[in-house]
C-alpha cells in the first residue's frame, strides 16, 4: 500500500512539473507575440531582409527570457509556487531594467551586423568584416549568461554585462553548454515546430539555469 502511495506521489510530482513547464512556456510565447506573427507571415528565412523589424518585434524578449530564468531557476531549487505568480514575479522585477538591456542589445546586434555586412560586400575590407562578424557573435552568445544574471542578482547592467563577458571567457565549458542547448531547441523546432512551441522556452531555460548552478554558486560564495 506504501509502495502504490508513493508511485502515485511521484508520478503527480511529475505531472506537476510537467504543467509548470507547459504553463511557464505559454506565458513566454505570449510574452513574445510580436515575434511570434513575425515569424509566422514573414517567416524565419527573411529574418535578413526585415531585420529591423525583427529586431523590433524582439523587443518584449528580454524580460519574458529573465522570467523564464527565474522560474526554472525556483524549480531546480524545489521552491517553485504557482507558475504564473512565479512567472508574473520574475517578469515584473527590475522590469525597466531589463528592457534596457535588452533594447541595448538588439540595438548593437543591429550595428554590428550592418558593419559586418558593409565591409564584407560593399567595401570589402575583410579584417574589419572579421572584427565586426566575431563582435556580432559574441553579442548573440552572451545572452544565456545577461539573462541568467539579471534574473537572479541586482545589478547594474553595465556590471551585468563585464560579469556577462568574463563569465563567457574564462568559463568555456558553460559557454559551449548554453549554445548546444540552443542548438538543441533550433534542431526540435525543425523537426517538430508544433511540439517545441510547447516546452521549447522552459526547457531552454531549464537546460540553462540547470548547466550553470555550480557557476552560480562560485559567484555567490564569493
Amino acid at each position: 500500500m506504501m509502495e502504490e502511495l508513493f508511485s502515485i506521489e511521484r508520478i503527480l510530482g511529475f505531472c506537476e512539473k510537467v504543467c509548470y513547464f507547459f504553463i511557464i512556456n505559454l506565458l513566454f510565447v505570449i510574452s513574445n507575440v510580436p515575434a511570434l506573427l513575425f515569424l509566422l507571415f514573414v517567416g524565419g528565412s527573411r529574418i535578413h531582409t526585415y531585420l529591423p523589424l525583427f529586431l523590433l518585434s524582439m523587443l518584449p524578449i528580454a524580460p519574458a527570457l529573465s522570467a523564464v530564468m527565474y522560474t526554472m531557476n525556483r524549480m531546480i531549487q524545489g521552491t517553485e509556487g504557482k507558475a504564473f505568480r512565479d512567472y508574473k514575479k520574475g517578469y515584473k522585477r527590475d522590469f525597466l531594467q531589463k528592457a534596457e538591456l535588452g533594447a541595448g542589445q538588439l540595438v548593437l546586434i543591429f550595428i554590428l551586423w550592418t558593419n559586418a555586412e558593409f565591409f564584407a560586400v560593399r567595401i570589402k575590407i575583410l579584417p574589419l568584416a572579421v572584427i565586426s562578424g566575431m563582435l556580432f557573435a559574441v553579442t548573440v552568445i552572451i545572452t544565456p549568461n545577461l539573462y541568467m544574471l539579471i534574473s537572479r542578482y541586482e545589478m547594474k547592467n553595465m556590471q551585468i554585462v563585464r560579469t556577462a563577458l568574463v563569465l563567457l571567457i574564462t568559463r568555456p565549458v558553460a559557454t559551449l553548454g548554453n549554445m548546444a542547448a540552443l542548438l538543441l531547441m533550433m534542431m526540435f523546432y525543425e523537426i517538430a515546430a508544433g511540439t517545441a512551441v510547447l516546452f521549447m522556452g522552459s526547457v531552454y531555460g531549464f537546460l540553462v539555469m540547470f548547466m550553470n548552478q555550480r557557476l552560480m554558486k562560485s559567484l555567490e560564495s564569493r
